[in-house]
């Protein structure tokens, strides 16, 4: 009996081999450290990050019809095969994201150990490397990868052994693993102690970014850009990044940057980044270096830049959207802030944060000013100060604009106070703003609404000069199930209205107001925008790809401040997108969109083709940084 067993065993193995994936095909049977299919956190399981897997379904029919001819056999293949989901969407448990942290709170950390995953063929739930057709690339691909250091990942966080744990602190601190450049997703889990109750153990899973990366982007007409960055240099998580353009209806067609980070510079905690850009936009150099506000319980944040700026159509303490004539000026810019906590209250972390900041503009060549012209070129120093109130929290769920990992939704309240003084060549303001975010996940129903408004203003005497007003709204439905498919729907609403502003002073129709529209006449000085669209989740897969299909519907007002919104012309955007994500591939994210544009001005287009491998987030994430009046764009 049991040599007929080991037999089946062999004949079942052959076959898979045969097939094309050699080694054993149920997650049930694979050799790893942690569960296959599910992670544990006391009692929460979590599904798995990789939302939609290969399907094997051909293979494993065959197999089971050899198995089934035996009695024994069929109860072998039982033991041994998982049969594959007919849906391969996996759906993430939604919840409030330091639940599965609250049974560890107050105990204290023993040891800290990092586990670094290769970038191709895992994920930070599915440890084992895949064994398909593939896998000789795979090894190849994984063996061009300078693997991040353990050592500079541990310093990236802010957990430390003897610390105790705080369910909200490693939730925060996941989120800094995330956002390295170096790192594609990260899982932070909790282990008891044998033979201890008041001590745990940190694993730290983080997968790897491939050590070369890159972005595209183009319109398929006379533009576009490639850029391409090596993220782990050193092993010490230093980037560099090139990237070339062209713009054929420019008068500078080519355009070249360069930058250089590094985070958290000799274990400090403060990021460095240098960089070049010439380009149509701008020709500059910036060197900075600063601390951010990196969890509830960082104290202090602050730091400094310089800057050689030989021409370009923005200013850091301006709002302009277009310009013809450039600026050529030198900037010191400098801010620090500091942070005090609140009780929790109602599973939410609260801070107070005040901060400042100064800058100094000076111009290196301007045309003539006066105290009515060219008040853009004026040299200027400022003085701006922020009260901010925030509170926060985050849940996780998956399908929203990423289809590649799980997501943290920002869930909260941010309240700011801006204050300031400027002096100039020819005047003196003060300025007085605030601005205030709310989003909410509900999560009976798994949708998001989120909401802001804002109102700001420079002040010359009792004389209100430069304001600007915004609201908006955005919501997020639940996910739909269509057999096979997912669904979600997506809803946008903005407005922006600028008060006594300058003559020159106008804002445009950009990428966000409606996808892929793009004019140099259109113009106003108030903007009302809205958006709806769908996006459908696919279940299937090949060779590691997956895709979403989405198709969206833009409209969009300019009016002059004399004229109301809704006596302007309506424009709109029509259009769907193809969206691709292969983690096995430098470019994991490609989107290919088309765009139709039913009345345009003369330098627009009626159809726009846009491809692009940026990956999208629509959260406000509520982070505080250096203080700055509200934007008018």
């Amino acid at each position: 009996m049991w040599c007929r067993l080991l037999i089946g065993i062999f004949v079942c193995w052959l076959l898979g081999v045969a097939d094309g994936f050699a080694g054993p095909l149920s997650e049930r049977v694979c050799e790893r450290t942690l569960p296959c299919d599910t992670v544990s956190h006391g009692s929460i399981v979590f599904l798995p990050d990789s939302l939609i897997r290969d399907s094997l379904k051909y293979e494993y029919k065959k197999i089971k019809s050899f198995a089934y001819r035996w009695k024994w056999g069929r109860e072998l293949y039982k033991m041994v095969f998982v049969n594959p989901n007919k849906i391969n969407i996996d759906i993430v448990e939604t919840q409030n994201s330091e639940d599965r942290y609250q049974a560890y709170r107050g105990k204290r950390i023993r040891n800290i150990r990092v586990w670094v995953l290769p970038p191709f063929g895992s994920s930070i739930q599915d440890t084992v490397l895949i064994r398909d057709s593939l896998s000789w690339f795979l090894g190849v691909a994984n063996s061009l990868h300078q693997s991040s250091s353990e050592k500079m990942l541990k310093k990236q966080m802010t957990l430390r052994p003897g610390m105790e744990i705080d369910p909200f602190e490693i939730v925060q601190n996941e989120l800094l693993l995330k956002e390295l450049d170096i790192v594609d997703d990260a899982l932070i889990e909790v282990r008891d102690v044998e033979g201890s109750a008041d001590e745990v153990d940190l694993l730290v899973i983080c997968k790897d970014e491939f050590s070369w990366t890159g972005e595209v982007q183009s319109n398929f007409l006379n533009s576009f850009d490639v850029g391409i960055e090596t993220q782990n240099l050193f092993r010490l998580g230093h980037t560099a990044r090139y990237e070339i353009s062209y713009r054929g209806s420019r008068h500078q067609k080519w355009g070249n940057e360069v930058e250089y980070t590094v985070n958290n510079l000799w274990g400090s905690y403060f990021d460095f980044q240098g960089l070049y850009h010439n380009t149509y936009r701008e020709d500059l150099w910036r060197l900075e270096a600063g601390r951010r506000f990196l969890t509830y319980k960082t104290p202090w944040a602050g730091g400094v830049a310089l800057s050689r700026v030989y021409s370009s159509s923005t200013l850091v303490d301006r709002d302009i959207t277009k310009l013809v004539d450039l600026f050529n000026y030198r900037l010191v810019d400098a801010w620090v802030g500091r942070a005090f906590r609140l009780p929790e209250k109602f599973s939410y972390y609260q801070n107070i944060y005040l901060s400042g900041r100064f800058t100094a503009t000076q111009f290196v060549d301007r045309p003539e000013v006066s105290s009515d012209t060219n008040h853009y070129y004026y040299d200027r120093h400022s003085v701006i100060g922020a009260l901010t109130y925030r509170k926060l929290k985050y849940y996780k769920a998956n399908l929203i604009y990423d289809f590649g990992r799980t997501e943290d939704i920002p869930s909260g309240l941010s309240g700011v106070l801006i204050f300031g003084y400027e002096k100039s060549d020819f005047s003196r303001y003060a300025y007085l703003g605030t601005e205030w975010h709310y989003s909410w996940f509900d999560n009976e129903n798994q949708s998001y609404y989120a909401f802001y408004a804002a109102l700001g203003s420079y002040w010359n005497g009792n004389t209100s000069e430069s304001g600007v007003a915004k609201a908006g709204a955005n919501y997020i439905s639940r996910l739909y199930n269509l057999s096979r498919h997912r669904m979600r729907f997506y809803a946008n609403l903005d407005y922006i209205h600028g008060f006594r502003r300058n003559p020159d002073d106008y804002i445009y129709f950009d990428d966000n107001a409606i996808r892929g529209f793009d004019s140099d006449t259109l113009r106003g000085t108030q903007r009302l925008g809205a958006s709806v669209s769908a996006t459908l989740f696919l279940p299937y897969i090949k060779r590691g790809f997956r895709a979403s299909v989405s198709a969206f519907v833009d409209a969009g007002v300019l009016a002059p401040a004399h004229k109301s919104v809704f006596q302007s012309q309506t424009y709109w955007g029509v259009g769907f997108s193809l969206n691709l994500r292969n983690d096995n591939l430098i470019f994991k994210n490609i989107s290919l969109r088309v765009g139709f544009y039913p009345n345009v001005p003369p330098d627009a287009h009626l159809i726009e083709f846009d491809m692009s491998s940026e990956r999208r987030d629509g959260f406000h994430d509520f982070r505080v940084t250096k203080p700055e009046p509200v934007s008018y764009e």
